[in-house]
């Protein structure tokens, strides 16, 4: 064990290094208390002895700025007095000194007490520890909540539906919750939306929220199959055969679950709700070229195990926006607390109402990075909007978000082939792009991420004149390429040998690498028509 010793006198600090070095202690030694807490700051001392009057730092200085130190280990600290009087020593104890040793020390009390603050000092090391190895399981039960949220709770808009324009998105915030969504498709011009959100955080809310969302999809096929075509079993009779299922046990975890429970139907052209206690939808009436309001009156799924639930219809028409969204997206918090709120989503969909809905995610994700500054969110942002008929205009951005695994790859790679063929690149380009955004990834999953899939990766895709851009923002290292990669390198079983990079510049027609203003690290990557 280190100990530092801190004395003006030179014969004190001699005798007193000497009789530490005897009891085989490591000693470091300063002659001032400014010089002391500059070997303080470079090499933490378990155990610090400092002399209490010196000129310029005292000990009870010293004390006082090594007390200061709260992200590191615990030092013992002694002051060397000769100070007797009780409210002497109460100001010493007042300034962060755990002991006092009086001038002139006894070698056998002071080994005593050097005794008592290793004693002390282990034990604070060991508590240390012990929170650390806590910390590192609490870490862990957010990644697996984090897996159970993206393998679980969020699903892929339905494709193929030419009725409606689907755009969902989830962000997670610091913490795992409960957010889920999913699609049930009846027919191509009759489809399910549902979103909810199970209270409470952590594994525990994401595990209810898994349980739930299954079964709300059980509730529809048990009910479907009883059913015809013809007559569908309604939104509300769904719902309430989930409570039944669902409301025993939620009570019996003190949880429950708000949901939106939504059908689409371009056949009667009308939007049918079963609102149980989530957030308000809100509406742009393309015919009207208004915003309203929708919510219910219903109870949250698990309040009341025969609750009957009441649901509401709308008449929708081409152009029609809907935004289905989590408590997480009003609730995103600025540096000074002001809530993004109801007023300033509504703001953002009257504006560009006319875009598709992919745009308007966009939109909506960039106005609230923006409010929050790049803050952490404090709840889960989880979005659907639905379209009613497939936008008209040609999309200009498109906004996804990831999880930053290898299992993502082949959806993305999905996502680049039909935004080429968008573009109108030929199938050469389509595949080199795929092939360059592919290694892109894989590059950040392996480095910026260290292989363990914690992350998200939000692909930003910008239709430009000359064809297609993609950006990757990712937080991580920065990383600086090498100039240029002018050779193929030697094929090898080792994913360091620059193969990626080789790939990504051969098949990319420009690619720059860099740090956007939030501090995202991003990877852009344009490929050109022809």
């Amino acid at each position: 064990m280190k100990i530092l010793i801190v004395d003006d006198e030179q014969v004190s600090r001699m005798v007193l290094s000497r009789t530490l070095r005897a009891l085989e202690y490591m000693v470091d030694v300063a002659s001032s208390g400014k010089e002391a807490w500059e070997m303080y700051q470079a090499h933490q001392h378990s155990i610090v002895i400092a002399d209490w009057v010196m000129p310029e730092m005292d000990g009870l200085q010293l004390c006082e700025l090594i007390r200061g130190q709260s992200h590191i280990g615990y030092s013992y600290l002694i002051l060397l007095t000769s100070k007797y009087e009780k409210q002497d020593r109460l100001t010493g104890l007042k300034s962060g000194a755990d002991d006092f040793i009086t001038k002139p020390f006894d070698r056998a009390e002071l080994s005593a007490r050097l005794g008592i603050a290793e004693r002390i000092v282990q034990m604070e090391q060991q508590l240390r520890s012990a929170n650390e190895r806590l910390e590192v399981k609490r870490r862990q039960e957010i990644e697996i909540g984090g897996n159970i949220q993206r393998s679980l709770l969020m699903a892929r808009p339905p494709e193929d539906v030419k009725a409606f324009e689907f755009a969902p998105m989830n962000l997670p915030s610091s913490q795992v919750d409960g957010d889920f969504f999913d699609f049930f498709v009846h027919r191509p011009t009759v489809v399910d939306v549902f979103i909810g959100d199970a209270m409470g955080k952590g594994i525990a809310a994401a595990l209810i929220g898994a349980g739930s969302k299954t079964t709300l999809l059980r509730s529809v096929g048990t009910l479907l199959s009883s059913s015809s075509l013809e007559n569908l079993p309604s939104p509300k009779d769904i719902v309430q055969h989930a409570n039944r299922t669902l409301a025993t046990e939620l009570m019996r975890l003190d949880s429950f679950i708000t949901l939106e429970y939504v059908r689409f139907d371009a056949e009667q052209m009308v939007a049918t709700f079963v609102d149980c206690g989530h957030t308000k939808i809100v509406h742009w009436d393309s015919t009207c070229n208004e915003i309203h309001e929708l919510s219910g009156t219903n109870f949250p799924i698990g309040f009341i195990s025969d609750e009957t639930y009441g649901e509401f219809s709308v008449s929708i028409a081409e152009g029609d926006i809907f935004v289905i969204y989590s408590d997480g997206v009003t609730e995103a918090m600025s540096p000074s607390k002001e809530l993004f709120g109801i007023e300033r989503l509504k703001h953002i969909i009257r504006e560009f109402a006319t875009e598709s809905p992919f745009q308007i995610l966009y939109r909506l994700r960039e106005r609230i990075r923006k409010h929050t500054q790049d803050g952490e969110l404090q709840d889960d942002f989880t979005v659907v909007i639905v379209r009613v008929g497939l936008s008209t205009a040609e999309w200009q951005h498109q906004l996804r978000v990831f999880p930053s695994r290898l299992e993502s790859l082949s959806e993305i790679r999905h996502m680049v082939g039909t935004l080429s063929e968008d573009c109108g690149l030929v199938k050469i380009a389509i595949d080199e792009l795929q092939l360059a955004v592919h290694e892109a990834i894989a590059n950040i999953i392996e480095h910026a991420h260290a292989r363990d899939g914690v992350g998200e990766i939000e692909i930003f895709a910008e239709r430009i004149t000359e064809g297609l851009e993609i950006k990757l923002l990712y937080e991580g290292p920065e990383f600086v390429p090498p100039e240029s990669v002018t050779s193929q390198p030697v094929i090898n079983t080792q994913r360091d040998g620059g193969f990626g990079l080789y790939i990504i510049q051969a098949y990319a027609d420009e690619v720059t690498y860099g740090t956007e203003d939030s501090g995202l690290r991003f990877i852009k990557i344009m490929k050109r028509k022809s």
